[in-house]
């Protein structure tokens, strides 16, 4: 019998569906995922000269082309033992950093984020167990500094919608 892929769903996935490893829900908040992050990215992961180069170099182009298809099977492959509600929480963490990204960097002048980078640089070298909450809030802005620059995240506006997520989830995780 053969397995048609699911709508919005990258065909690397497929194995993993035949052999069972990511459920029905599970694939159904991979597809929400990938929407998400389309949706905010306005820059593809393998950029159109990247996949011409990859194409002349081995004969064909990448599989992964938008970062909607990298969070997607990068999460999958990374978590696809984790229970249908740590999934969903790993998807919303993901939606929460893009939005506080967009909020956090769009508009910044350059020297604010080289020295996200400068404190980010201090705090990688030391052991990530002895950091102390400055040096990880220091990891992580870099980290979604990376997602603004890289996914293109201050080139378009946060939807209205997006918006209203963010707070209630903001909410949702003081009161919770």
């Amino acid at each position: 019998m053969e397995l048609t892929i699911p709508k919005g769903i990258h065909p690397e996935l497929l194995t993993m569906i035949r052999q069972g490893l990511l459920s029905p829900s599970k694939v159904r908040q991979l597809i929400h995922l990938k929407e998400t992050v389309d949706r905010f990215a306005t820059r593809l992961f393998a950029e159109e000269a990247t996949q011409v180069e990859l194409e002349k170099l081995y004969g064909s182009r990448p599989d992964i082309i938008t970062w909607g298809d990298y969070f997607q099977t990068e999460v999958a492959s990374r978590f696809f033992l984790e229970s249908e509600e740590s999934l969903q929480k790993i998807c919303d963490t993901i939606r929460f950093d893009l939005v506080s990204a967009h909020l956090i960097y769009s508009g910044k002048p350059e020297y604010f984020k080289k020295g996200i980078r400068s404190e980010a640089t201090v705090s990688k070298g030391i052991d990530s167990c002895l950091w102390n909450l400055e040096q990880e809030e220091s990891a992580h802005l870099e980290i979604l500094l990376d997602y603004f620059e890289n996914l293109g995240l201050g080139e378009k506006p946060i939807s209205v919608q997006d918006k209203a997520w963010y707070e209630s989830f903001q909410l949702d995780q003081m009161v919770g």
